[in-house]
């Protein structure tokens, strides 16, 4: 068995929030998905994102949103899970003045099924 925290994590910048990819932990070894820890500053947000992957965002901590531009922001307390689908963009937000948001993303690429439609 493996504990992997978020607050031992080793973080950097990215998407305009800070990070720690999974691939720092070489004990996991070879994953079907990918994982990152991603902290969202009090009254912050992410960069817009899209990507080829599906993304599961699992909020740990803290109470954020989740917005697609365009589109009205998603409650997202502790405790909630978010599937993005693949290509679709994506903004986490942090509205608290004083916690951080924690949330484990997990992603990887869409299987095609027999008649070339996504899942």
């Amino acid at each position: 068995m493996q504990v992997l925290a978020s607050d031992s994590a080793e973080l950097s910048q990215e998407f305009g929030i800070t990070v720690g990819r999974w691939t720092q932990y070489t004990t996991t070894g070879d994953l079907p998905f990918g994982a990152m820890w991603c902290v969202v500053p009090p009254g912050s947000h992410s960069n817009i994102d899209q990507h080829p992957d599906r993304e599961l965002f699992i909020v740990i901590q803290g109470s954020g949103e989740v917005q697609v531009p365009g589109g009205s922001a998603r409650p997202a307390p502790a405790g909630t899970a978010v599937l993005m689908d693949a290509q679709e963009p994506h903004i986490l937000i942090n509205r608290s003045e004083d916690q951080p948001l924690v949330a484990l993303s997990l992603y990887w690429m869409p299987e095609e099924r027999a008649d070339g439609d996504a899942r």
